[in-house]
């Protein structure tokens, strides 16, 4: 597949679930973000609850886990979280576009409650459900 990245046609390999709702990426991508998978809202629940796991309920879990960094200032410890945690800010999949959109500026979590976190080095924020888009999904115990 050719995907336009920043102006440019790149050959990126993906590879597709059959179902259609799990997008993996396989070559083409820098080396840290090969086997990194995009999952839609049903595909996401659906796999989790294979292994036992669970999505976390809503961005509360997130939060908490910011907020307990060290720093004086929010914005200090919202850095600290990123450093830690080695976040990638590695993109998203949009099914009826059929592009990787946000390029290298955002990370994506899907969360249980259909919303999905977005994280980039400066801020975060919540979006309610969109289920046209492929996010990354963390697992809670």
């Amino acid at each position: 597949m050719l995907w336009v990245i920043a102006g440019k046609r790149l050959p990126i390999k993906v590879k597709i679930n059959s179902e259609g709702d799990v997008r993996e990426y396989v070559r083409g991508v820098p080396s840290e973000f090969i086997g990194q998978q995009f999952f839609t809202y049903t595909a996401a629940h659906r796999e989790t609850q294979k292994i036992g796991k669970s999505l976390p309920e809503d961005q509360s879990a997130l939060e908490i886990a910011i907020d307990n960094m060290p720093g004086e200032t929010q914005y200090q410890k919202y850095k600290n979280y990123l450093q830690k945690s080695g976040m990638k800010f590695s993109w998203c999949f949009s099914l009826w576009l059929q592009v990787f959109d946000d390029i290298w500026l955002w990370a994506y979590y899907r969360l249980a409650d259909g919303s999905r976190f977005a994280m980039n080095s400066t801020t975060r924020n919540v979006v309610k459900r969109e289920d046209n888009f492929g996010f990354m999904i963390s697992l809670s115990e």
